[in-house]
Order: structure tokens, then sequence, then C-alpha cells
């Protein structure tokens, strides 16, 4: 009884300090359960008998501010195998602190102030109550929740806590559902801890499905169904001025969010379904925005060759040259003559230094960039004013789109689908059995896919075209498109939507009239109007 008085009064004392939003003090004696009597012990400083330390801050300031974690040995070790092990079992290396009067147990661990009371939190309430309530001094922006998280995964993973671990895991998956730019965050903060791989590809592939929105903060939600004369690039810069990212650039993720090593790994990664143009923008994001501290010793680049010595060592540059046949040589006669030639390293500066080196690394990446499949107003203005691109590249991209331009681009307006994703501009680009196809970017089931018009044949020898999504890497007209809409060619020789561009043949017509379900598509079927003659970005 004198126990249960003393856990009476503690709990009305403690209730107007608790960060958790609990209601203990509304529960009477005759409705109390287990759960809130061990609640009420979560910094009983009478009952402590143990302080966790942290010895790590992470750059925090917050986190700084948190010398000691009170709990109690009993309900830690009753919580996890590891801390039963740790203070009770053989395995004991912690001992007492011998300047302390009341016996208090002081273990030291390699984690954040923060990360450890929300351990214990867990471990005394099952739940993470003061994350989310809105008056909790803790309060912080998204990413670094986000972050904060994945550091106590980590630690939820080495204490075997598995149901903490599962929790995190499903908070996380829907910030991420909610804010796609958060998943870089996670990403860079699971490469850091020992057990983070799992976190690691769950964001992964979010990155996949929605390169623009969690690279570069893209909102698919307000793209316009009808044709946007603005480039992608001009909508994207002016992203951080929009009302959709809160609290603007650096404080919800995206690719500045990411450390060096994992640049190349995600811009470059062959299940991404990012554009050419979208690859160059995280780069030059990343230049203008990264906050990690960046080393040319934590990326690999080409080797720098002696250009004063020859003979063997020219041979030698040969080979090098052989083995990375995707990199310019920094070194190089060519590069020297039409790249802008990079800053010298400065040491004593960190802020211009930092730039210096972020910038080498963007424009040896951005070499690995098809700038022929960018357009040609993005060309002129975002990436030659980027300094990323020699002018040499520039030039090479410019001829291979007038090579390709030979006729003008005409688009296809799409309208009145009952299915929503379809309708919209589509540009022509790219030839499928001898007829240009026509294509527009859009997301499909929460992934960004490119919707596709072509004409194609099937093995009974009728042709038809289509309104598609061909998965990447695949041929379209295969088994493994997924198809909403489709026409016999049959009906495009009475009046389609033919042009003189492409000759004239009936079987070039895109049919207004025809078109039928298949698949996934939804009642009514669309409408389909040409526009012939225009330039890509006109």
């Amino acid at each position: 009884m004198d126990q249960d008085d003393h856990h009476n009064t503690k709990m009305s004392a403690e209730d107007s300090s608790d960060t958790t939003g609990s209601t203990t003090s509304d529960t009477s004696p005759s409705t109390r359960d287990i759960l809130s009597d061990i609640h009420s012990l979560l910094n009983d400083e009478e009952l402590t008998d143990i302080h966790l330390i942290p010895e790590s801050t992470d750059g925090d300031d917050e986190n700084e501010t948190i010398t000691e974690v009170p709990a109690i040995k009993a309900i830690l070790a009753a919580r996890s195998p590891v801390f039963r092990r740790c203070l009770y079992g053989d395995f004991r290396e912690t001992q007492p602190n011998s300047n302390n009067d009341d016996d208090v147990l002081e273990v030291k661990l390699d984690y954040s102030g923060r990360v450890l009371q929300l351990l214990v939190e867990f471990c005394f309430t099952d739940k993470l109550a003061s994350l989310t309530d809105s008056n909790s001094k803790h309060n912080s922006t998204l990413e670094r929740k986000v972050r904060l998280l994945t550091q106590l995964n980590g630690a939820a993973h080495y204490f075997d806590i598995p149901k903490l671990e599962q929790d995190i895991q499903t908070h996380l998956n829907v910030m991420m559902t909610q804010h796609p730019s958060l998943a870089c965050a996670i990403l860079d903060e699971a490469s850091k801890v020992p057990s983070g791989e799992e976190l690691g590809l769950l964001a992964m592939e979010r990155i996949h499905d929605l390169p623009k929105a969690a690279l570069l903060l893209w909102n698919h939600n307000h793209q316009q169904s009808h044709g946007n004369n603005s480039s992608i690039a001009s909508t994207i810069n002016n992203a951080a001025n929009n009302a959709y990212t809160g609290f603007g650039w650096g404080e919800r993720g995206g690719v500045i969010a990411l450390n060096a090593s994992l640049l190349e790994q995600v811009i470059f990664d062959e299940q991404s379904s990012a554009s050419e143009l979208t690859k160059f923008l995280c780069l030059q994001r990343w230049v203008e925005g990264c906050r990690h501290v960046v080393s040319l010793d934590d990326f690999e680049l080409p080797r720098k060759m002696d250009d004063s010595a020859g003979g063997d060592d020219d041979e030698e540059d040969a080979i090098l040259s052989s083995r990375t046949p995707k990199m310019k040589h920094l070194h190089s006669e060519k590069a020297d003559a039409s790249a802008p030639p990079p800053p010298a390293y400065k040491d004593d500066a960190l802020s211009d230094g930092q730039h210096e080196q972020r910038l080498i690394i963007a424009r040896h990446l951005a070499e690995k960039i098809d700038l022929s499949l960018i357009p040609a107003s993005d060309l002129s203005s975002t990436i030659t004013e980027s300094n990323l691109i020699s002018t040499h590249d520039l030039y090479q991209a410019y001829r291979l789109q007038a090579l390709n331009a030979e006729r003008s681009k005409s688009r296809v307006f799409v309208e009145g689908a009952g299915l929503e994703e379809v309708n919209g501009t589509y540009i022509q680009g790219g030839v499928h059995e001898g007829t240009p196809m026509y294509n527009k970017e859009g997301v499909w089931r929460g992934r960004e896919e490119v919707f596709r018009i072509f004409l194609c044949t099937f093995s009974n020898g009728n042709r038809s075209w289509s309104l598609s999504i061909v998965p990447k890497g695949k041929a379209p007209g295969k088994t493994t498109d997924i198809d909403f809409y489709e026409c016999p060619v049959s009906y495009g020789k009475g009046g389609g939507l033919g042009s003189p561009l492409f000759g004239g043949a009936a079987d070039n017509i895109i049919p207004n009239k025809g078109w039928k379900l298949v698949n996934y598509g939804q009642s009514p079927v669309p409408k389909f109007s040409l526009v012939g003659g225009c330039l890509e970005d006109a």
C-alpha cells in the first residue's frame, strides 16, 4: 500500500511536466492499468537507479544540453535483452559511479541525448508521444525529425527492441508518402548507421518511384493538364518559393541532404525513372546547397597524371583512359581547352573550398549525362549558365539535337479521358515501327512514368495505336506494356490527326475516333487533337 500511495503522489506531481502528452492525471485508481503505472515512473528521480550518458551530439545544439537520461534498470532489462545482459548478466561492463552517494549507475552510450531520451520513453510507455506532441519543446523541422528517427532505429536494432523498429519504419513510410523529399535525408542518415540497410532500401524505393519529387521537391499535384510553356528547369528553380515547399530548401530533404558518396549512386541509379534534365538539376542543386563537409578523398575521381612527363607515362595515361571510357580525365588536353578551369583548392577557406570541391565532383558526374536528351531551351539557359558543362560538350549536344530535329516536333493534346493521368500534352519523340511516338511525363500509381502514344503490330498482323506506359528498358508493343486505350489503324484513314510532316501515309495518322478501353483505361475514352509543327519548347 505504501508503494501504491507513492505512485499516486508521483503521478500527480509529474503530469504537468510530462512531455509525452499522457493523461495519467485523469486516470482514477479504479481504472489504472499496468501501462499507466509504469508510465508514471518515467523521469521519477526517487526511483532512478541508472543514468544513460550520451557520448554523441551529432552536431545538434539540443543534444548538447542533454547530459544524462534517467531510467530504471529493471524496466530497461524487461524491454531489452541487451540491457538485461549488460546490467544483470555475466557480460556486465558498467560499474556504479563511486562519487554518487545514491549509488546510481552511469552507463556511457555512443548515441545522442535525444535518441536515448526517446529510447527510454518507449521502454516506459511503448510509444513516442513526445515526437507528435505539438507543445513539446523538442519540436524541430521534418528533416531533423526523420534523421532522429533513423538514428533511433539503429539504437532499437542494437538493443533488440523489434516493436520500436517496426513502429519507426511505419512512421517513416508515412512521412515519405506525404513528403517524398524526406527519403533523401533518411537514406543519408541510414548510410551512417550500421543497421541502416533496410531503411536505406525503403528510401531508395521512394526515390526510384518519384525522383523529381524526392530529389527536387517537385509537386506533381500542381502540374497542369494542358501544355505548360515554362520549362521544367525554371519551375523547379522556383520551387523554394512555392507554398508546397513549406520550410524551404534544406529543411525537407531533397538532393542537398545527400553526402557526396551517395550522390552518384542515387542520381544515376539504373532503376530510377529520372530524366537527363532532372539528373542535371540535381547536380546543380547539390552544388548550391549541400550542407555536408565534402572531401575529394571520399569520392573516386579519375587519377590525375603529371603532364610534364612523357614516354612511358603517356602510355600509362592511355591505359588508364581506356579503363574509364565514360569519364574524361580532369587533366586531359581536351578538357583543359574547353571546360571552365576548376578553382584552386583552398584549405584556409572552408566555405569557398567546400563549394569548389562540390563543383569539381558535380562537373565530373555531369559527364555521364546525355545532354542531347535535354530540351534546347534548357541547354541554352540553365545548362549553359551552370558552369558545370564544357563548351565542347554543349556543342556536341546541340549538334545531336539538330540532327534529330530535321522534322519539326508535333504535339498531341489528349483530353476528356476517364483516367485523368493520361490527359495532357504529348510531345513527339522517338520512332517505333517507322512511325513517330508521342510522350508525356506523369505519375501512375505513385511512380513517375512516361505515357506514350505509338503504333504497334500485334502477333496476328493487325496494327493499332496504343496509349500506354512502356516500362523502362523495354521496347514498345510488348506484353509488358501498361495499356490504357487503343484504336485500330483503320480509323485513322478516314480523317485522323495526320500531318504532312510524316509524308501523309495513312498508317501515320492518329485516329480521333474509334478508341476503346483496354486493361487499365477508364471510361470515357479520350479525345485527341494534333498541334503540328510545334517546336519542343515553343
